[in-house]
């Protein structure tokens, strides 16, 4: 166990021992935002690689590395999943098993009807220890700890997600926390939520990975902004995309219809060459995304 440093830690939000597991991107900007709030936390992070570890003490994004759940988890009031998405209801089983009774448990998975099912399964036989899915709608195309901000998520979205077998206190302590860290609660089901996401986030992604594919190598010397601008997220982790697309599949494949309906409306009114037709969808879409834009 490696200590960063020695100081007390004090109470916030109900939250005193936090133990983060996967101290990347999200994980270290949740750890950097906790530190920059007026009290302190003990932040506890959980690596796999101790190269990470280090990586993570270096920027101050936990407080203790560690490289093993069972004591990582023993003392912790909250504990945040923010591992790649296929390994979130497994890490959830580990932390049940280990965890004292009255532990919070939240995720930062983008698919949230997967994780969920899962991981209310597995807990129905923990005793107190509650599980409430969350997804703070932040991030970056960059990877790792050293990419991580503190104010990663200020006034961002994250939804929090909430079913018939959610702990009210639990639930309520969890969207307290994330209020905290300067995110937007938004309230839904796990169902809600992965329609929600496969059209703001998924198919975007998926848009421009299939994007950038499809451009050739010389093509590409002549890409300028509007190209650079438009597949920025197609630098994102392919292997993280993978798990999210395969686990959220029908959600994607229904927003993928939908792009695709609009995407031939648009080719249609090219191809016949109908300049009015063309501006209107255009100008719909302008509208649609400059309104977005005002609201921020």
């Amino acid at each position: 166990m490696l200590r960063l440093s020695t100081e007390k830690f004090k109470t916030m939000a109900n939250f005193e021992n936090i133990t983060i597991i996967g101290v990347g991107l999200i994980g270290g900007s949740i750890g950097l935002a906790l530190k920059k709030r007026p009290s302190a936390h003990k932040v506890i992070g959980v690596f796999h690689r101790r190269v990470t570890l280090k990586k993570a003490l270096k920027h101050k994004a936990v407080d203790i590395g560690v490289m093993d759940i069972t004591s990582a988890v023993r003392d912790a009031d909250l504990v945040v999943l923010a591992s790649p998405v296929h390994l979130i209801p497994e890490l959830a089983a580990k932390v049940a098993k280990s965890a004292k009774p009255g532990t919070i448990v939240t995720d930062v998975g983008s698919t949230k009807e997967w994780i969920v099912s899962k991981i209310e399964k597995l807990f129905e036989a923990s005793a107190g220890v509650h599980f409430v899915g969350s997804h703070p709608m932040a991030g970056s195309e960059h990877a790792g700890v050293e990419s991580a901000s503190e104010d990663l998520f200020e006034g961002s979205p994250c939804i929090v997600t909430k079913t018939r077998r959610t702990n009210s206190v639990a639930f309520k302590k969890v969207v307290k926390f994330w209020k905290s860290l300067g995110l937007n609660v938004k309230i839904m089901t796990p169902r809600e939520h992965d329609r929600t996401v496969s059209l703001i986030s998924h198919l975007p992604h998926a848009v421009a990975f299939a994007l950038t594919g499809a451009v050739t190598g010389k093509e590409m010397e002549c890409a300028a902004e509007g190209f650079r601008d438009t597949t920025r997220v197609a630098s994102s982790d392919p292997e993280l995309w993978a798990d999210i697309f395969l686990t959220n599949r029908k959600a994607i494949l229904t927003a993928g219809a939908s792009f695709n309906k609009q995407f031939a409306r648009l080719l249609r009114a090219i191809a016949k060459g109908d300049r009015c037709a063309t501006v209107k969808i255009l100008k719909n879409s302008k509208s649609k995304r400059d309104k977005y834009l005002h609201a921020k």
